[in-house]
């Protein structure tokens, strides 16, 4: 089947998430006179994962994810106890300045799209997140300009790797799923999600061993279409 439409993934495929939540967590932990640690880059991005799928299944709202991602961490850089809302929202700003200041594209990722774009490629993406904060970095980042279509959980109301994840933007592409590709880095998620929904899908793995329907670059996926 011809792939008409190629849609992504946006954090860690597209954005590059972790080198800017490293960048605003270095300035965080340094406000408490803590010098960052890769032992506490895991620890943080381990509990953002838990927080954020409370979040994306609804059991929590955006801000409150962050207040609990905090509660967690806080004792880990010797700041127990109990803390006010607003505390907890004023101690995440200065992490949440420092991340977004560092916010930017993985370098293969104006080249890939451009390169789509130029051989009539429906280009998009779909993205678990809460959508003003998303279409913020898609701006940033510089990619807004090359996207046909741009979807978020919130904005769907359905979190990948549900089925209606995939199949609404589908629709809106005006492809049958099998004739729309989807690539992202997490497996359980982004590709078992999308294979199940009946798309094509391929999975990015940048530091992994070669495998099949893997890709290390995201430049390696138009010679493939």
């Amino acid at each position: 089947m011809e792939t008409r439409a190629v849609l992504f993934d946006l954090d860690n495929t597209l954005f590059d998430h972790q080198t800017s939540a490293r960048s605003g967590l270095k300035t965080f932990v340094r406000s408490f006179g803590v010098e960052l640690t890769p032992e506490l880059s895991r620890l943080w991005l381990e509990i953002e994962h838990a927080t954020y799928d409370r979040y994306l299944s609804k059991e929590r709202n955006f801000q409150e994810q962050r207040r609990e991602r905090l509660r967690q961490f806080l004792p880990v850089v010797g700041h127990s106890g109990r803390f006010e809302t607003l505390e907890l929202d004023e101690m995440f700003a200065i992490y949440l300045r420092s991340y977004e200041n560092s916010w930017t594209a993985f370098p293969d990722a104006v080249p890939t799209l451009q390169l789509l774009k130029g051989i009539g490629i429906t280009v998009g993406i779909i993205t678990n997140g809460n959508h003003e904060q998303q279409a913020k970095k898609i701006s940033r980042i510089g990619i807004s300009p090359l996207l046909d279509l741009f979807f978020t959980s919130e904005q769907m109301g359905h979190a990948k790797p549900t089925r209606s994840a995939f199949i609404l933007p589908c629709e809106k592409t005006g492809f049958s799923p099998s004739q729309v590709l989807y690539v992202g880095d997490n497996f359980h998620v982004d590709i078992e999600g999308a294979r199940a929904a009946g798309l094509q899908a391929m999975h990015l793995d940048r530091e992994g061993a070669e495998q099949p329907m893997t890709l290390r670059h995201l430049t390696d996926l138009v010679p493939l279409l």
